[in-house]
Parts: structure tokens; C-alpha cells; sequence
């Protein structure tokens, strides 16, 4: 660990509890109460169950929660259920720059990316010392090209976002918008590919038990619960979720505009039986790449072809993520219109300070051309 401080590694700590509560590892019921599961051998904190609520493929371009980031980046519960391992590297790199808002907290965050995807790695991978000092250099060099290539595409972004907001949404920009966060994912993912390839490939035999182990466990746990579903009740925790999501940018909503939001999100696609069978199908083929001793190049190709090209997707996963942005669009473009003067302000503030803290965090600041 750098950190020499026990105090800053107290609150890096601290900020590292947050980002798994609100990044992907909640999961309330109906009784708004988390459902906990336990931790790694060795560790007394419980664990926060993994959230399973998605229509999409981990994030497939189009994700509910995946594109609720650029309703609520401090507070998001951008939900890859089940995080495949590089997917929850990326959650360590992509939540220091989105989850956390304020200029003081973007940049602790940020700056302490190194300790949060190394806790991350260490944790789920229960990895050895010897495999984390193998591995630093390598997450040294890649978050620093981090700083310099992707920070001005999140500045660019909320840049744009905020114009769309200034001038109203509508079906135009929502297109561009949700298009750039397509992009915007699939850069992010590509680093935390990157990432996880060497730490795969020198699995040692009772890691990959252990990792194998955990996949089957959770494939069982989440089809117990797609048995146990209610439609009609995950509709009502969806609508709850994107309420308070949004209630975040622009303070409380009226009950008019949750009515909105109850029925735009109540016509989103529901596709999380077929998410689970083709994740835990591709876990399987990552399993036995790793178990034939793959080399990391090998393994940083299947990585890429299945979480950054969806080169495989099954067509009700792509047309489920097609129809998706579409609501998406439509809900941006219905709420936005009912949005009164407090709510706007609100919203362009929070906007406005995330784009200038991705342009201070910034070495040299500048912001990336958006292609629409």
C-alpha cells in the first residue's frame, strides 16, 4: 500500500464501502432493507449481495442502471449484476471518476484509484502479494494513460449533457447522448480488460477453485431469484430506483413527474433470465480458458470480444438494449419538459461541476471531440 497516512487510508477505506454500495453491490428488497451475503475466508465485514436488477448483457450498451449514470454519476447504481471480474475492476476505475461529486471528493477519488482497483482485484480474485506487486506496474501505467486520454471524453460528456439540459431534451440529443455513453463504457471497460488478462492468467490452482466456486454459487443464487420474481413488483422497485436516482440532480419530484417515471420505466424491457444464462455461459468459456492455462493475450481477446464488443450477444439481449436507450430517451425528454426552475438549477449546477472537475483532475485540461 502507498499510502503512508492511517488517516487517508481510513477514509479511502470508508470511500471504498460507499462505491460498493452504490456502484453495483445493493440490492434492496421490497422492504428497502439490503440483503447481505458473506465475505471472503478471512474477512469478518459482511458484504452487500450483488444487485441482479438489469436488462442487459453485465452493461451491453444500454443497461438501465448503466445508463442511470448520466442521471446520477454521485449516487449511481450503474448495476452490472454479478460483476464479471474485469467488469468489477472497471467499477473501481469508472466510479472514481463518476460516483463521487464535488470537486474534493472527484479528486480523492480519483487520485486514489491505484488502492481502490488493487482492493478490488485483491478481494474478489483473493489474490497474493507477490501477484499484486507483479500486477502494479502495469495498473500504475494504464490509470495514468487513464488521466491523459479518457478524463477529457467524462469532460466532454457532461459538457454535452449539460448543453442538452440548457436547451431542453429531445429526441436529437438523446441520440447523441446515449450513443456517447455506449462509447463512453466500452473505453472504460476496455482498460479494466486490460487489467484483469495478467491477473487471470496466473490464477493460482485454489484461486480458480475459488473463483469457479463463487461463479456457480451466484448462477444458482440468481436463478433462484428469477424463479421467486414478481413482474409486478420489480416494476415498483424499478420506478423507485429511478426516482431517487433522479431526485439526486434535481431535488424532489413531484407526484406528477414519478408518475412519469413509473410509466416510462414500467414499459423497459425485462431481460434478466437471458442475462444470467449467457453470463454464466461465458464464465463457463472464461473458466476453461483460464484452467488450460491461457496466456493473457489469449484471455485479454475473449475479455474484449465478450465485454467491450458484445461480438456474441444473443438478438433479445441487442434488441433489449436498443430498447432500452429508447426509453431512456423518452424518459430524459418527457421529465426534462416538466422540470421547474429550482429543479433545472439544481440539475445544471451538478452537471457544470462534474465537467469542471474532470477538467481539473485533468494534467493538461482539455476535452475530447464528441462524434454527434
Amino acid at each position: 500500500m502507498r499510502k503512508s497516512s492511517k488517516q487517508i487510508r481510513k477514509r479511502i477505506h470508508a470511500m471504498r464501502l460507499r462505491l460498493e454500495a452504490h456502484w453495483s453491490w445493493q440490492d434492496r428488497g421490497g422492504d428497502g432493507q439490503d440483503k447481505m451475503y458473506p465475505s471472503p475466508a478471512g474477512s469478518n465485514r459482511p458484504r452487500r449481495r450483488p444487485t441482479s436488477h438489469i436488462a442487459g448483457a453485465d452493461c451491453y450498451g444500454s443497461c438501465p442502471d448503466c445508463l442511470s449514470t448520466t442521471i446520477n454519476p454521485e449516487q449511481t447504481t450503474l448495476a452490472m449484476p454479478r460483476l464479471s471480474v474485469p467488469t468489477r475492476l472497471a467499477a473501481a476505475i469508472i466510479a472514481t471518476a463518476l460516483t463521487l461529486a464535488g470537486c474534493s471528493r472527484v479528486g480523492v477519488a480519483y487520485n486514489t484509484g491505484d488502492f481502490l482497483a488493487t482492493a478490488y482485484a485483491k478481494d474478489y480474485l483473493d489474490l497474493e502479494q507477490a501477484q499484486l506487486e507483479r500486477w502494479e506496474p502495469l495498473l500504475d501505467a494504464e490509470l495514468a494513460r487513464h488521466r491523459a486520454e479518457e478524463l477529457p471524453y467524462l469532460a466532454a460528456y457532461f459538457d454535452r449533457l449539460l448543453a442538452a439540459s440548457r436547451t431542453g431534451f429531445d429526441a436529437h440529443n438523446m441520440t447523441c447522448l446515449t450513443g456517447e455513453f455506449r462509447d463512453l463504457y466500452r473505453r472504460q471497460a476496455s482498460v479494466a480488460v486490460t487489467l484483469a488478462a495478467p491477473l487471470l492468467a496466473e490464477l493460482t490452482p485454489a484461486q480458480i477453485q475459488r473463483l469457479d466456486q463463487r461463479f456457480r454459487k451466484e448462477a444458482a443464487e440468481d436463478r433462484a431469484e428469477i424463479a421467486g420474481r414478481s413482474s409486478a413488483r420489480e416494476k415498483e422497485k424499478r420506478a423507485r430506483r429511478y426516482v431517487s436516482s433522479i431526485e439526486d440532480w434535481t431535488g424532489p419530484l413531484s407526484a406528477e413527474q414519478q408518475a412519469i417515471v413509473a410509466e416510462v420505466t414500467g414499459r423497459m424491457p425485462d431481460t434478466q433470465a437471458s442475462l444470467v444464462e449467457y453470463r454464466t455461459g461465458k464464465r463457463d468459456q472464461l473458466m476453461a480458458l483460464i484452467r488450460a492455462d491461457a496466456a493473457a493475450p489469449q484471455i485479454e481477446r475473449f475479455l474484449t470480444d465478450w465485454l467491450v464488443d458484445f461480438s456474441d450477444l444473443p438478438p433479445d439481449l441487442e434488441q433489449g438494449g436498443q430498447a432500452l436507450g429508447e426509453r431512456i430517451g423518452e424518459l430524459f425528454v418527457r421529465l426534462g419538459a416538466t422540470l421547474d426552475a429550482s429543479q433545472r438549477e439544481r440539475l445544471d449546477k451538478r452537471l457544470r461541476s462534474l465537467r469542471d472537475d474532470f477538467m481539473k483532475l485533468q494534467r493538461q485540461p482539455r476535452m475530447a471531440q464528441m462524434t454527434c
